[in-house]
């Protein structure tokens, strides 16, 4: 029978210290959170495994893309072929003056070149690598992920959360907006891609061309990246189109029948300055745009938003914003993917993009 106190009561169950109240604990029914059972001794699997963005992880989470990664193959197939047609065929032919067709001057010998073919293929080689390079560092690198249900940036009140908080930023009224997926208020410049399905730190876009966003801590990597590549294509546009003309006035062929010729004899020159003739405009519209972007301190969706009513906060003058740009240390990582947590929780691996997310 339960034990009873001098007056006919209840008394409490003893207390079990030690040992024993670890068995009694553990022989206990797990509490039952939000219709699923969540047992105290669950394995932790590393962050990367749970990780509820979009992202894809490589090499036990060192590495992460965005969730295209095959468009890497794609991007880095369109800097390697060109370059490798570039040297394997037409600066050897151009460089050679092999004949164009049998007409009476295509016996006609070139003079040589004031330096050997093989040098001119250096400075493609030197700009490829440093591209590639580029491309990679900002393809496999956290680009400023926020954590999610980060308690330096949650809700500490009671209900639901404001949509914004306001602040001031050197005179200028900006917004800290709540995001309904990550659970946190996002610091000023940051945005939730739609794509990745994460909050960045200083979101500029998302680029499925390095095939992943492009926020704080790759931005230079990105702008190096678009840079080499411009380098890399005015060089081998520059350097075929001079042989070629170069050519022509050797053979002393007519324009049309130049054309001619040199689409039935040599092929490869005509696909590459076609192909590094077309990519010169948009990565040199790039180039010129990124710089604007560098000079005033802005990013691609503030200049596309406009959310300072035409005045930046950030903008700190052209000499200062460079500065800032080349000498400012790379951004800590905020989400450590290779800690172990607790696996992924179902209401969190399900949670819908944020209506404000950007794509």
């Amino acid at each position: 029978s339960p034990p009873l106190d001098c007056g006919g009561n209840l008394l409490p169950a003893p207390r079990v210290l030690g040992r024993a109240a670890l068995e009694i604990a553990a022989s206990l029914p797990a509490p039952v959170v939000q219709g699923r059972s969540r047992s105290a001794d669950a394995p932790l699997v590393p962050r990367w495994r749970a990780w509820p963005g979009n992202n894809r992880f490589f090499c036990s989470g060192r590495c992460m893309t965005g969730p295209e990664p095959a468009m890497l193959l794609c991007t880095s197939g369109m800097l390697v072929l060109p370059v490798c047609l570039f040297l394997a065929s037409a600066l050897p032919s151009l460089s050679s003056g092999k004949a164009l067709g049998s007409g009476p001057n295509s016996k006609r010998s070139m003079p040589a070149l004031p330096v050997p073919a093989l040098m001119l293929g250096i400075p493609a080689i030197v700009l490829l690598v440093f591209a590639l390079h580029s491309l990679f560092r900002a393809a496999c690198m956290d680009p400023g992920i926020l954590g999610r249900k980060d308690p330096k940036r949650s809700y500490a009140g009671a209900g639901e959360p404001p949509a914004r908080i306001e602040e001031l930023i050197n005179g200028v009224k900006v917004s800290k907006k709540w995001c309904s997926t990550c659970e946190i208020y996002r610091p000023p410049r940051s945005k939730h891609c739609a794509f990745c399905n994460n909050c960045v730190l200083r979101f500029d876009h998302h680029c499925p061309w390095v095939s992943n966003c492009v926020g704080v801590r790759n931005y230079r990597h990105f702008l190096c990246f678009v840079l080499s590549t411009f380098l890399l294509a005015l060089y081998v546009f520059g350097v075929a189109l001079y042989l070629t003309i170069r050519l022509s006035k050797t053979m002393g062929f007519g324009g049309e029948l130049f054309l001619a010729s040199m689409a039935s004899s040599k092929p490869s020159v005509v696909v590459l300055l076609s192909f590094t003739g077309c990519i010169l405009i948009p990565l040199g519209n790039l180039v010129v745009f990124h710089s604007y972007l560098v000079i005033t301190n802005k990013t691609t969706n503030e200049e596309i938003t406009g959310p300072y009513n035409g005045r930046n906060p950030f903008n700190l003058g052209c000499v200062k914003n460079c500065r800032q740009f080349l000498r400012t240390p790379q951004e800590p990582v905020s989400v450590q993917m290779q800690a172990m947590v607790p696996p992924l929780d179902f209401n969190e691996a399900c949670g819908q993009v944020p209506f404000d997310a950007v794509v």
